[in-house]
């Protein structure tokens, strides 16, 4: 019998920085497919981030838009890198192109103007940013269908650019290698004897508004409970939160730690997480941290509900503090997202971030009680237990993949 020939699946995908996004997109094409397949990738550039390449360079064929034989084409005019990856796509000849997080401008080229195949947008996040009208409108026009990360990321893109595409959602799944100490991972117990330690990490960007987890600490120390926090990430805010630090005079006691290889230690390490971003997708530390049977307090807005499972997992307490407001606070810059997705109300709407003073009673609901604080542990281990591994994304992901290859 003829072997069936492989199925060519073309990624346009950023590979050469790291972010949530990327770091699934490694995950995946090293996952073991449902049917056989042919990776292609064409990026805005060759290189690849050297955590990703290892994974990406074995399994996928890479072509950048930033060269044409040899020869390196400049960014601007941008029609020139546009139309190097047209052509790159009618040379490869997918059978499927999946486009990652990215609103990509076409608007130089005919709305009649299609690609040789069907084509997918997934999102994860990418709809939270300002887009102008006409690259959106034409940018879906070229869209098949919509792989989304979150119900808040499918209805963030149907209200705010009313896309009639249909839209699967395949909620995130821990990246493999979180619980590769699995065993470690049971049901806490709260220490005498040491502080509260409250934990928070990703990027130190605006978005992420860390400066409420140094305010959370100051709150909850003026209630007399000896709270400290450890903050993993790095980025342009770090400035700004070293000087927060200062100013609050909890030097010692809210440590900025960098980037970590290993996050394991960092969350065996904290007794609550805090989510304190403006606005969130899905909330994958979220996650990560309730699969090592930390409670988490969240935001309810966007995503986050549906990473954390409010009064099981964690708390997820409505946001009511202005962008203004935590300025005033921090002096920290604030992100300018116009809108956010609110669940309860099924709307977009502009962003609040989590008050302090709310944040630290949350904690305290959560630590006051050591056998509550128990039981809500083992609540969010069994619960991640139950939601499916990476490898049952994937599997969801080529799932309905196949669904447009076959029609």
């Amino acid at each position: 019998m003829k072997a069936k020939m492989p199925k060519r699946l073309l990624h346009l995908v950023n590979v050469r920085t790291v972010g949530g996004v990327e770091r699934i997109f490694a995950d995946f094409v090293a996952h073991s497919p449902l049917f056989p397949i042919q990776h292609l990738t064409v990026a805005d550039h060759g290189a690849t981030a050297p955590t990703l390449a290892p994974a990406i360079l074995r399994h996928s064929q890479i072509c950048g838009i930033n060269t044409f034989l040899g020869l390196p084409i400049p960014r601007r005019p941008r029609i020139l890198r546009a139309l190097n990856r047209e052509r790159l796509i009618r040379k490869l000849k997918p059978d499927l192109i999946l486009i990652w997080n990215q609103f990509i401008d076409i608007r130089a080229f005919s709305q009649d103007s299609r690609w040789p195949c069907p084509v997918l947008h997934y999102e994860h996040g990418g709809a939270w940013y300002q887009q102008a009208p006409a690259l959106a409108e034409a940018f879906f026009r070229r869209i098949d269908g919509v792989i989304a990360v979150s119900q808040a990321a499918r209805r963030t893109l149907q209200l705010k650019y009313q896309i009639t595409q249909p839209v699967d959602v395949c909620l995130n799944a821990l990246c493999p290698g979180v619980l590769s100490a699995k065993s470690v991972a049971e049901p806490r117990t709260l220490k005498s004897g040491r502080p509260l330690i409250l934990g928070g990490a990703g990027r130190l960007v605006p978005v992420k508004c860390f400066g409420l987890l140094v305010l959370t600490v100051k709150a909850l120390r003026t209630r007399g409970v000896d709270a400290e926090a450890v903050i993993a990430g790095t980025g342009s805010e770090r400035a700004a939160l070293e000087a927060l630090i200062v100013k609050e005079g909890l030097q010692g006691k809210v440590r900025l730690v960098g980037l970590l290889d290993d996050m394991s230690a960092f969350y065996q390490g904290i007794d609550v997480y805090i989510s304190s971003s403006m606005r969130e997708p899905f909330g994958l530390t979220c996650i990560e941290a309730a699969a090592w049977g930390v409670p988490v307090v969240a935001a309810a807005i966007d995503g986050l509900p549906e990473a954390v499972r409010d009064g099981v997992t964690g708390l997820c307490i409505k946001p009511t503090l202005s962008r203004e407001a935590y300025h005033a606070l921090t002096q920290a810059p604030i992100d300018p997202s116009p809108l956010v997705y609110w669940p309860g109300e099924d709307c977009l709407a502009p962003p609040k971030m989590l008050d302090p003073e709310m944040l630290a009673e949350a904690v305290l609901r959560l630590t006051s009680d050591h056998d509550h604080y128990r039981q809500m542990s083992a609540q969010a281990i069994a619960d991640i237990a139950g939601r499916g591994d990476f490898g049952a994304l994937c599997d969801d992901l080529y799932r309905v993949m196949a669904r447009y290859l076959e029609s």
